[in-house]
């Protein structure tokens, strides 16, 4: 679980007790699927269960849309000043790692009193951090069990999945380092792009 991986970074910790249900979210528009598992969860070597919801520019959001992508997913929160700091790095990781057609998607989980973010949250959250062709997409403590079967088994902010072209969870980590982001994406893409 990633509770191991926390320990070793440093990040915001958050001691809220997390709620444990879904991580989907309503929609008005039906996203077609192109991709599904028998099973799915959260958690390290399994296929990650799909999420729901919308981004920055008022656009769905369906992660199985971008199956076939290496996909780094930030889950951050609005108050939390180390998510702030890694905030801008999303457009380089996406730019120096771009020969892999890498997507950055930052999880808004709270905003800066802690309730749930909204559109206009979102969007100044990329204006903000320079973001451009990452997505930062809503987010809310549903999203988070820390079992890793209905949700991210985060505990602290920001943390960070990192998914292969299959959709398969290859790693997770608590806190903020650029240079273990690196390390993880060259790990995980070690064979190169297709």
């Amino acid at each position: 679980m990633f509770g191991l991986f926390l320990s070793l970074m440093m990040g915001c910790v958050d001691k809220a007790t997390p709620k444990d249900s879904a991580a989907t979210a309503d929609s008005s528009e039906p996203v077609e699927e192109l991709v599904s598992f028998d099973t799915c969860s959260f958690r390290i070597g399994e296929n990650i269960c799909n999420i729901e919801s919308v981004d920055q520019n008022a656009d769905v959001f369906n992660l199985y849309s971008y199956h076939g992508r290496p996909i780094v997913i930030d889950l951050s929160t609005m108050w939390c000043p180390v998510c702030q700091r890694a905030a801008p790095y999303a457009e380089q990781f996406m730019t120096d790692w771009a020969d892999y057609d890498l997507l950055w998607v930052t999880i808004l989980i709270e905003d800066e009193s802690g309730s749930d973010v909204d559109a206009a949250e979102l969007a100044r959250w990329a204006l903000e951090h320079n973001i451009e062709d990452s997505l930062v997409v809503k987010g809310s403590r549903d999203m988070i069990d820390l079992e890793g079967l209905k949700g991210f088994p985060a505990t602290g902010w920001p943390t960070f999945v990192f998914i292969d072209e299959e959709l398969l969870i290859f790693h997770g980590v608590g806190g903020w380092s650029e240079e273990y982001v690196d390390q993880k994406l060259t790990e995980m893409l070690a064979l190169g792009p297709e």
